[in-house]
């Protein structure tokens, strides 16, 4: 009974599928409506197709898919019985054409740039969506512009009813530019508003906000204030401290912008006990000596990062390169207290497998090389890569040196990658002016920091004027040969009759070999040959200057230098020390008997604005080892660009009186001392950093003594002054105007110093 039953609906149901499948069948899709849509283009989106059969879901998805298109403000489904089916109908009402796009009322953002914020364009469709948006990009625009008070509206305009083509404008009503006016807080009680304003990187508008951009409202830069106030009072031991999210509101008036902040400080923790667990490699003692962090101290969150970096090095230093340290922090509400413990998890010990070098177009792989001291097949160790970067960075050829560690063949293995960004190391520049002094001026150099990639530094340089001409030609190698050694030459040929006593030729050169004995220290030992030639004395030298005065210098030179700057080329901070010490005689085939010792120091503080203090200390002496006075170009004079920029070239100095004539009147000899001691001090910032412009103040003492006299200190003379500076691609330019202090009788105002080349 019940087989028969199933077979009877089988045999229904196969009698009936093919009416019923026609009956639903849809045999015709067609479009009324369309104007200038493509209709292939548009049936391709449809799931409804001939063939297919009827759904009303899939009706329901293809109206969706034609709104999304963007090009109908209106779609409607008709369903008509056809022979063998179904026959759809989509009805379309299509929207204005875009014939042009137009902005009223901007005068401070110029159209192109509105242009290229809007995302609708000309001979689209007139999509509200899209323009809505653009509204909200003209909105933004003007935001970063700090005009937020800008009002945007737009409106559809008839502009060809037959092509059925619209006019899109944009109305503009720019309002006054605000800024921010106030930064406030809520909450706090232990902090007073100033000095946490301090801390943020937005500001309130000041007196130079046209030149700092003081405030200027930016949205990112808020939430980096708030990790910042946050990490000021963890640092202040205000370990639960909460900054809230900024309110930022316009002022009645609505001319500028209020800023509140919401703060939950807490209580102030002081460190109870100090202590380290986890993966102890030496004892807990030794690990404990490492940390800064101490009981009784209020807690510091900048003390507990420098811990935890001081024990991973440690760690790192014994080749567990992925040592963790964390550390945990257990508060005593009613004590105020906090027990910091430092967790180590040391990892596996670690070996360099092998170390690729990336990112060297011109740089050759064994000048970096070299300066690493971490080398392939040995355990790592973290100091050794932290001076390899110093090493690196010192060289001046790179922008940036990043290390990571890849993983080698191995769990215990690691690839050492190094990947630098070079920039350049070469300079030329051919330039002419015209001085008061020296009348027509060419100067032309070309130096090179980087030669052929080998790391070699080379230069040579030309200026001829009217009453001097200068010629002259350096390198140096500090890998001579592919050795530790360090080979240095250089060789001149000088004129000048600038000094209004004498005039002055030389034709020397000096050759040295020295070497690194340990990381940053050189010492060396230099040979200079020198012929020099000393003429066209004027009445107002003494005699006993003129004797002697010119001759061959024939001279043992030995340098110790101390050099941990960051960066040889353009430093920011660091130091260098030399000392130089300088035998000439008869013993070493010269005519001229003496020894010259100087000794240098200079000092690099970096600042906030990427700005740089720079102090240079120097002191000379030198004697004559006959009867004979030191000749007059070994003395030491001041003044001029690399001493005292306030006073005239070699014009700081002992002086004689010389009568002018046989009536009276009295000219002044400057004829240098055995002794100087000089100091330079310089804040140097930059204005424009991409284009290497910065500017400059500074202040400079120092003076000169004669064997005769005793080294008075009320006697320094000084100056101040301001000056530009442009690392240009043809060279460091050098614009400097100096002041002296206590101006005495015959001396300039102002003197005007122009260089090419580094500052101290």
């Amino acid at each position: 009974m019940e087989k028969s039953l199933l077979n009877f609906f089988f045999l229904f149901f196969l009698a009936i599928s093919p009416i019923v499948f026609a009956a639903s069948k849809i045999v015709n899709v067609d479009f009324v409506g369309l104007a200038k849509t493509d209709e292939a283009s548009i049936r391709r989106r449809l799931v409804s197709l001939e063939g297919s059969v009827y759904s009303a879901s899939a009706v329901k998805k293809d109206i969706k898919a034609l709104y999304e298109t963007g090009l109908f403000q209106d779609v409607a489904v008709e369903k008509e019985d056809s022979p063998g089916g179904i026959r759809l109908i989509f009805r379309v009402v299509e929207k204005g054409m875009i014939g042009s796009v137009r902005f009223l009322g901007n005068k401070k953002i110029r159209d192109k740039e509105l242009n290229n914020a809007v995302t609708i364009r000309e001979q689209a469709p007139a999509d509200i969506q899209r323009i809505v948006e653009s509204v909200e990009a003209i909105r933004k625009l003007y935001d970063e512009k700090d005009l937020y008070l800008a009002e945007v509206t737009w409106e559809l305009k008839a502009l060809d009813t037959e092509a059925g083509e619209m006019e899109l404008v944009f109305n503009i009503n720019e309002n006054k530019g605000v800024r921010i006016r106030r930064i406030s807080f809520v909450g706090n009680h232990a902090i007073e508003d100033k000095k946490l304003a301090k801390q943020m990187k937005t500001k309130v508008k000041g007196f130079l906000s046209f030149l700092t951009k003081s405030g200027k409202f930016d949205d990112e830069k808020l939430k980096l204030d708030a990790d910042l106030l946050t990490y000021f009072y963890l640092n202040n031991g205000y370990i639960k401290v909460k900054i809230g999210r900024p309110q930022v509101s316009l002022t009645r008036n609505k001319k500028a912008i209020a800023v509140t902040i919401p703060v939950y400080e807490g209580n102030r923790y002081t460190v109870r006990n100090v202590d380290v667990a986890g993966d102890i490699i030496t004892t807990r003692e030794e690990l404990l000596s490492k940390v800064k962090m101490a009981p009784k101290q209020i807690y510091k969150k900048m003390t507990e990062e420098e811990d935890v970096q001081a024990l991973a090095a440690l760690y790192g230093d014994q080749a567990y390169a992925f040592a963790g340290v964390s550390p945990s922090l257990e508060t005593d509400e009613s004590e105020k207290t906090v027990d910091v413990v430092y967790h180590v998890e040391r990892g596996p010990k670690v070996t360099v497998e092998r170390i690729d070098i990336k990112g060297n177009d011109v740089t050759r792989d064994k000048v970096i090389r070299r300066e690493l001291q971490v080398v392939e097949n040995a355990p790592y160790n973290k100091s050794a890569l932290d001076l390899s970067r110093r090493r690196l960075f010192q060289l001046g050829f790179f922008e940036e040196v990043n290390f990571s560690l890849p993983r080698g063949s191995r769990d215990d293995r690691v690839i050492l990658a190094v990947e630098v960004k070079e920039k350049p190391t070469g300079s030329f520049s051919v330039g002419a002016g015209f001085s008061s002094l020296e009348s027509f001026i060419f100067n032309a150099s070309i130096q090179k920091d980087n030669f052929f990639g080998r790391g070699i530094r080379g230069g040579v340089s030309a200026n001829i004027s009217k009453l001097r001409q200068e010629f002259s030609f350096f390198m140096t190698d500090r890998y001579f040969l592919d050795t530790r050694w360090i080979f240095s030459l250089s060789m001149h040929r000088y004129f000048s009759a600038l000094n209004r006593d004498f005039d002055q030729k030389s034709l020397g050169g000096t050759v040295s070999f020295g070497r690194e004995v340990f990381p940053f220290f050189d010492i060396s030992l230099g040979y200079n040959i020198e012929d020099i030639s000393v003429t066209n004395f004027s009445a107002s030298v003494p005699a006993f200057f003129q004797q002697n005065a010119s001759g061959l210098t024939s001279s043992v030179l030995t340098t110790l230098a101390y050099d941990r700057r960051d960066n040889r080329i353009q430093t920011t901070k660091g130091m260098y020390h030399s000392f130089t010490s300088e035998y000439a005689g008869h013993g070493v085939g010269g005519d001229n008997d003496f020894w010259k010792m100087y000794a240098e120091s200079r000092v690099f503080f970096p600042l906030p604005l990427k700005s740089v203090i720079k102090a240079r200390g120097m002191f000379g002496y030198v004697n004559s080892l006959n009867p004979d006075p030191v000749p007059l170009f070994e003395r030491f004079f001041l003044g001029g660009i690399n001493t005292l920029r306030g006073f005239d070239l070699n014009s700081i100095g002992p002086e004689l009186s010389i009568p002018s004539s046989a009536t009276g009147g009295d000219h002044r000899f400057t004829y240098g001392g055995n002794r100087m001691l000089m100091f330079n001090l310089e804040y140097e910032l930059p204005i424009y950093a991409p284009a290497g412009i910065g500017t400059v103040m500074f202040l400079d003492a120092g003076q000169a003594w004669a064997e005769n006299e005793s080294i008075d200190l009320t006697a320094i003379r000084a100056n101040y002054g301001f000056g530009l500076r442009w690392h240009s691609p043809f060279g460091p330019l050098r614009f400097e105007w100096g002041f002296p202090f206590k101006r005495r009788e015959g001396e300039s105002l102002a003197v005007f110093n122009f260089s090419i080349g580094q500052s101290f």
